[in-house]
């Protein structure tokens, strides 16, 4: 997490990270089995899910709430660039509908992000106790 920790006062870093770990989530469908969409491939799901909550929850830890809307943006963007570029004529045909669709990709990691800075303040508001 060393890489966002500035960013608060940049987010270009947190964009270029969610954008690249989005493309990411959705190219690693293709390596782990025959299919292209992540709603097509149950591990392929599992795994882009996976890599985005846990990012989501450090940025939520760290950052806070606003940088995990931030990231889930990025991510967005780079899911969807990433099934335009490197899809067929089928994903282009679609695309409108891919850019409804992919939003719910985006449920779990944000819930993990927000989970990620609750902690933060149940943790921070027990050591002012103790």
């Amino acid at each position: 997490m060393k890489f966002i920790s500035n960013a608060k006062t940049k987010i270009f870093p947190l964009l270029i990270l969610g954008f690249f770990l989005g493309a990411m989530s959705w190219g690693i469908v293709s390596l782990v089995s025959d299919r292209f969409e992540p709603f097509d491939s149950g591990i392929g799901w599992f795994i882009g899910q996976f890599i985005l909550s846990a990012m989501a929850f450090g940025v939520g830890y760290q950052l806070g709430i606003r940088q995990v809307f931030i990231f889930a943006f990025s991510t967005y963007v780079g899911m969807n660039a990433y099934a335009y570029l490197f899809g067929g004529s089928e994903q282009r045909a679609w695309f409108f509908l891919g850019l409804i669709t992919t939003l719910t990709l985006l449920v779990i990691p944000t819930i993990f992000g927000l989970c990620g800075r609750v902690l933060k303040y149940v943790r921070s508001k027990s050591r002012k106790q103790a």
